[in-house]
């Protein structure tokens, strides 16, 4: 039964975050909603490394289908294939370079 509680916990999440990915993305744009979500999900995935009642619903779950790799991986390509180069590559670093800052500095917060 546990395990259906938290296969339940991780939908629940996983829901919320998809609907909350697509809204941002579809009011920002590819570019910058995919690199807002993915900073914003490194941080609170920092501030929550730590505290294991948020995991499934919250990181798993909702951070999970918030940020996504295969959306970055994508939009990448997509940047990369249509000879938008610069801009490819500067979405690439600006996804890994804040998204690594974000979660660190969530670490930051929750032990200060």
């Amino acid at each position: 039964m546990k395990l259906v509680y938290e296969a339940a916990a991780v939908g629940a999440g996983g829901f919320a975050g998809a609907i909350v990915r697509h809204l941002v993305v579809s009011l920002t744009g590819n570019t910058i909603g995919i690199v807002s979500v993915n900073v914003a999900g490194c941080l609170v995935m920092g501030f929550l490394a730590q505290d294991s009642r948020y995991v499934l619903f919250a990181a798993t779950g909702f951070l999970g289908a918030l940020t996504t790799f295969s959306a970055f991986s994508g939009h990448a390509v997509k940047l990369w294939s249509s000879g938008s180069y610069t801009t490819a590559i500067i979405f690439v670093l600006i996804n890994v370079l804040a998204g690594l800052s974000a979660f660190v500095l969530g670490l930051f917060l929750k032990t200060s």
